[in-house]
Formats: C-alpha cells, sequence, structure tokens
C-alpha cells in the first residue's frame, strides 16, 4: 500500500504542475473522460469544458496545498485536504485566492490514475 501513496502524492505533484504551467497535455492525461470539476464558485465542467477553461485562463498562478489525506479502496483513490488555489479571473485577468477543502476522486485504470470528480469546497468567510 506505501507504493500506491507514494504513486497518489507523484500524480498530485503532476496535477500541480499541469495547471500552473498549464501543460494541457498532461492535464488531458491526468483527467477521466467522464470527469466532473466542480469550481469553488458552484460552476461545473466536464473534461473538454475544463481544459478550455485552463487554456482560457492561462493556467492557476500558484497552488498551495497541504499534504492530502489519502484513501485506497481497490481501483478509487480519495484525496482530501486544504487548498489555497490562486487563479486570474477571466473577466478581468485579476488574480483572485481560492481556499478551500479539495476532495479529488481517482480512478485506477491499466495505464495510470485519472482523475473522476474534483471539487472545491471554499471555507465560509
Amino acid at each position: 500500500m506505501e507504493a500506491h501513496l507514494i504513486e497518489l502524492l507523484e500524480f498530485e505533484q503532476q496535477r500541480q504542475r499541469a495547471l500552473t504551467q498549464p501543460d494541457l497535455i498532461l492535464l488531458e492525461k491526468l483527467l477521466a473522460e467522464d470527469l466532473i470539476h466542480i469550481h469553488s464558485t458552484g460552476m461545473v465542467h466536464n473534461k473538454p469544458q475544463f481544459l478550455r477553461h485552463v487554456e482560457r485562463m492561462g493556467g492557476f498562478t500558484a497552488i498551495c496545498r497541504e499534504t492530502p489525506d489519502i484513501r485506497l479502496a481497490g481501483d478509487i483513490a480519495l484525496l482530501t485536504g486544504n487548498t489555497c488555489n490562486t487563479v486570474r479571473l477571466l473577466e478581468t485577468g485579476e488574480e483572485k485566492v481560492r481556499s478551500g477543502f479539495s476532495t479529488l476522486v481517482l480512478r485506477r485504470t491499466s495505464q495510470s490514475w485519472q482523475i473522476v470528480l474534483s471539487q472545491l469546497t471554499p471555507y465560509k468567510t
């Protein structure tokens, strides 16, 4: 099980790099075809919509995340924990900080892990 934890932590580092560089080719590989991405604002994207969104915004400016809690159940992994994302608003280009509790659900395929669900629930301010 320890090998899976290391593999999943490396996956999370790749995800953060793909979002901040942005590396849309890598990001496309990390996302499942049936992805549901729920933004901190409540906006919901599928995989093609999310990839277009990241491309239009120019990626995330920064992601600061504590080491996530990782739970495994067969071919499903749940990564949860606090995170702080700095993003560019599409409308103005202004940078905004989005802090909250992040949930990632990953599914293991024959080749790799892929994100099925991503959600950032903002902290109440």
